[in-house]
């Protein structure tokens, strides 16, 4: 479990640190403060492999170009100046969790064609024969490396480039985590899989017990195709109906538990939580999350602009022991426009919660 991160060099962040996480963290802020980017640094250091660059901007809606790669992935410099390295790092439980993460732009030159002399002892690892590696670097303006340093002194390395030979770009280490989008569904194969697995391992009355909290009158759930689409459906008053029909949120909340209770030990960032959710639920949406997180040993990061969702949340963990829930405000100062972030621990919780915290969001 992480305890600590630094972002540097990212989006809009020049140097952020938050500190003390806890098992599940909860970051708010106003517009534009940062939320969902911190997000994604931390994503891009579990995920570790360069395509988690594509999915993060089709996760906001936007297109990848099949070329001219370098203007694209500039987006994620600070300030879109990639002279200065992104660096990412992580500070954990385990020796495993140390590390920095840094994604460096590598520039060809007349004077210097340091890109594709790295791009071309890389693909030579891979046995790409050299007349084609050249053919594949007659054009190349720029690379961006990935270099992840371990607590151990082992280094890995991974390259993305303008050829998007993707299929030949290992990962820098195993996949341990999840990212759920403000907007977007996940697809019918990976739901059907989840799903499944519930079912084969004995898990899914408990899926269905949990979701009951949301929606008392269902009494069953399976997995039908009955137009050629597989997708889950639910038994309500006798009658079955898709579950996406049953509203956003149980759309929401069912697509949190299928993550959650079929990848244990990994991390879930869940951006703006508090979509599809009525208030009222919403301090049961969080003691769910809560007990998957602890029964699975996954670390939970989320955003919100909602003030109920903040109120509900500090409501769910506060009688917890130990009280493993740490709510983080991201603040931006107005002259210099850093971003700085401010931790609360449950005893930071009941102090601003006395006072009534309207103006941890709002103002």
């Amino acid at each position: 479990m992480y305890t600590s991160f630094r972002v540097q060099n990212f989006r809009c962040f020049r140097d952020l640190r938050l500190n003390d996480l806890g098992r599940v963290n909860l970051i708010a802020g106003k517009n534009n403060a940062g939320k969902t980017a911190l997000l994604e640094a931390m994503y891009i250091h579990t995920e570790l492999s360069p395509p988690v660059l594509f999915n993060l901007q089709q996760a906001r809606g936007l297109d990848v170009p099949n070329d001219n790669l370098p203007t694209y992935w500039k987006q994620y410099f600070y300030g879109m100046d990639s002279t200065a390295p992104i660096e990412i790092d992580g500070q954990g439980t385990f020796s495993s969790e140390f590390s920095k993460l840094s994604i460096t732009e590598i520039v060809n030159t007349a004077e210097d064609a340091r890109a594709s002399k790295i791009y071309l002892e890389y693909l030579s690892k891979w046995g790409i024969h050299l007349s084609e590696a050249l053919k594949l670097t007659e054009n190349m303006d720029a690379i961006l490396e990935f270099i992840l340093s371990g607590n151990d002194g082992q280094m890995k390395k991974a390259l993305l480039t303008q050829s998007n030979l993707l299929d030949v770009y290992p990962i820098l280490g195993e996949k341990r985590s999840n990212f759920i989008p403000v907007h977007g569904r996940p697809d019918k194969q990976t739901v059907a899989d989840q799903f499944s697995y519930l079912e084969i391992s004995g898990e899914l009355p408990k899926l269905i017990e949990v979701l009951q909290i949301f929606e008392p009158r269902l009494s069953d759930l399976r997995l039908l195709s009955p137009d050629s689409e597989i997708i889950i459906w639910g038994q309500v008053n006798g009658s079955r109906i898709p579950l996406r029909l049953m509203g956003e949120g149980m759309n929401r909340v069912s697509h949190f538990l299928l993550t959650m209770m079929t990848n244990p030990k990994t991390y879930l960032f869940i951006d703006e939580i508090e979509n599809g959710f009525h208030y009222s639920i919403q301090k049961d949406v969080w003691k769910v999350i809560g007990q998957l997180a602890h029964e699975s040993n996954i670390q939970v990061f989320a955003t919100t602009h909602s003030l109920e969702m903040i109120r509900a949340a500090h409501e769910a963990f506060k009688d917890d022991d130990p009280y493993d829930f740490r709510y983080h405000r991201l603040d931006r100062d107005s002259f210099t426009g850093a971003i700085e972030a401010v931790t609360y621990n449950q005893f930071g919780m009941e102090a601003v919660a006395a006072f009534d915290f309207d103006y941890e969001v709002r103002g």
